[in-house]
């Protein structure tokens, strides 16, 4: 038999970091691990009791394996026992608890769970399909993984802009669920499932309220598309927890029936595993890894880590587009990421897909220069795009905005000291004579360039002042603070975080003093015993000096004593706490 004092007792022997992973594997309520309350662990003995209640035990049950729950409920070798010892369910020589055992008993999914001796596998393997649909499946693959990531980038580039919010209760909103459908074109019912994508696999943050693009984020934008495709299914397969992984490679690329399969590899898993396995072959199918239920060898080469046949089923990528008169911009197929974003500095992209429809105007071009691009900078951008150079009328709207809001830069100084103002020779004659602007102490180092040592903002807004067309490069803008974000508190602590302070608190509860500590832990013991009314065999100094033991059933703890009936001679004894030299389970 085993108690919760034989649990307390292996808890406390256990290293500080294999009691902080066992902890946080337990999955214990957040008020058992909180620091107060009146659920709050304060002791081994407490987190023992936490640890063996029904709800603990079947959360923990859940997450074992077929071989596992086997023997538990029958019996086997410690070695099918490793993930159950690992969580404090069986000791390490292979006893299991009580408690679980009887929840294991008492499970109804595992009350008809074959006897050892069963199938080894829950299926025979499907046979592959011929190489003609192959071929066919891997170009389907293809073009749903290129439409999801095109959702996904537009997506993130939204995130970028700052169009992005979080409503005060979470998510987003109908009516911005709505615009992000229209501007990426898909359905809004889509864009709150891509969006989760993206904060599950790190490449957009919510945290603050206003949803952020991080560096992983950005890396993938400005990725080639197999590329893209590749880390996009590693990041997600990362995501995914071990008994999913298991699961599918039990299903050896067919995902028609992986909830069944679930239930044979994890059979008292079915409240958690479910749901996901649903969620796991959906997804698959939206990032083009299987088609029709049964993963592509393309499919499986990424879940392998290999992009190599990414690249030979993706569209090729287009390094030419076609400026039209009417200002928008025509891709004839998808452009290199490298690319896209290049164009995107001086167009907006109104039809995404495999042939792209951009956009030209003057709010384009003004943004353009704001953000720092010179006139020359965009019309290198678009020459080498360009398949038919330049039309006449964007040339003409080029200069004409340039004109008026960028035809000069102002940027940092060489070395970053100073500031650099770069210009045509005839505008820059006008600035270096301006009465207004002589405090600057100008420099000329050629004719199309000036030079102070004053700050970037300083001088830009000091250009702006005289209403001259300078714009401030992205590099010379001053660091923005941002306020404390306006919508959620600070995240709580991690599982292993919790596990870690509670682990350093029941360390410092039997550390207060040399002796205490251990006549505080025998007390505990006797009190688990009355409580359970289990015999515990305890040892006392006698006045001589010796030892003698005693096996009783205590009824009480009080006043310094212990009370309870001697089973060997069957009469009651009282016996000094004080004089105690060890408890030990006689059940």
């Amino acid at each position: 038999m085993t108690t919760t004092a034989d649990l307390a007792a292996r808890l406390r022997a256990m290293p500080d970091d294999a009691l902080e992973r066992l902890v946080a594997a337990r999955r214990l309520p957040t008020a058992a691990l909180a620091e107060t309350g009146p659920q709050h662990i304060t002791d081994f003995f407490d987190l023992a009791e936490a640890l063996r209640t029904d709800e603990a035990v079947d959360a923990a049950v859940e997450h074992l394996p077929r071989a596992t729950v086997l023997a538990l409920r029958d019996g086997g070798a410690v070695d099918a026992l490793g993930p159950a010892i690992e969580l404090g369910l069986a000791d390490e020589d292979g006893a299991v608890d009580d408690a679980v055992a009887a929840r294991v008993a008492a499970h109804p999914d595992l009350t008809t769970l074959d006897r050892p001796g069963g199938p080894d596998r829950p299926r025979p393997a499907a046979p592959g399909p011929d190489a003609a649909d192959q071929d066919r499946a891997r170009g389907t693959g293809a073009e749903q993984a290129f439409s999801t990531m095109t959702v996904l980038a537009e997506l993130l580039r939204a995130v970028d802009a700052g169009d992005v919010r979080e409503l005060v209760k979470g998510g987003i909103g109908t009516p911005l669920a709505r615009t992000l459908g229209e501007r990426i074109g898909a359905d809004a019912e889509v864009v709150p499932g891509r969006l989760e994508l993206l904060d599950r696999i790190g490449f957009a943050d919510p945290d603050t309220g206003r949803w952020v693009l991080t560096d992983a984020g950005r890396t993938w934008l400005l990725a080639s598309w197999p590329d893209r495709w590749g880390s996009l299914v590693s990041a997600w397969s990362g995501t995914l927890p071990p008994a999913v992984h298991e699961v599918l490679a039990l299903a050896d690329g067919d995902l028609h029936d992986l909830v069944p399969l679930g239930r044979w590899a994890y059979p008292a898993g079915a409240r958690w595993l479910d749901a996901l396995l649903l969620e796991v072959a959906g997804a698959a199918a939206s990032l083009g890894l299987s088609v029709d239920g049964v993963l592509t060898d393309t499919g499986r080469a990424l879940l392998d880590g290999d992009t190599g046949p990414a690249a030979q089923d993706l569209p090729g990528t287009v390094d030419r587009v076609y400026l039209q008169h009417d200002l928008t911009v025509i891709a004839p197929g998808p452009l290199a990421p490298v690319d896209d974003d290049a164009l995107r500095t001086v167009a907006v992209l109104e039809a995404p897909g495999l042939a792209a429809r951009y956009r030209i105007s003057e709010d384009t071009l003004r943004a353009a220069f704001h953000a720092g691009n010179s006139r020359d900078d965009l019309l290198a951008v678009l020459g080498r795009l360009s398949a038919t150079g330049i039309p006449q009328p964007l040339a003409y709207l080029i200069d004409q905005v340039a004109g008026r809001n960028g035809s000069i830069v102002v940027d940092r100084g060489p070395g970053g000291v100073g500031t650099e103002v770069r210009g045509s020779a005839d505008q820059l004659d006008l600035v270096g004579v301006d009465a207004e602007l002589r405090q600057l102490a100008w420099e000329r180092p050629d004719l199309t360039t000036l030079t102070t040592r004053y700050p970037p903002h300083v001088v830009h807004t000091a250009l702006e002042d005289q209403r001259y067309p300078a714009v401030l490069t992205t590099a010379a803008r001053p660091e923005t603070h941002h306020g404390p974000p306006g919508r959620r508190s600070p995240a709580g602590r991690s599982p292993e975080q919790a596990a870690h302070a509670l682990v350093e608190r029941l360390r410092l509860t039997t550390q207060r003093g040399d002796a205490e500590p251990e006549q505080e832990w025998l007390g505990r013991q006797i009190d688990l015993a009355v409580r359970g009314r289990t015999p515990i065999r305890v040892t006392v100094r006698m006045p001589d000096g010796s030892e003698r033991p005693f096996t009783i059933v205590p009824t009480s703890v009080a006043a310094g004593r212990v009370r309870g009936r001697d089973t060997g001679v069957d009469v009651e004894r009282t016996l000094p706490l004080s004089l105690v030299v060890s408890v030990e389970s006689d059940a």
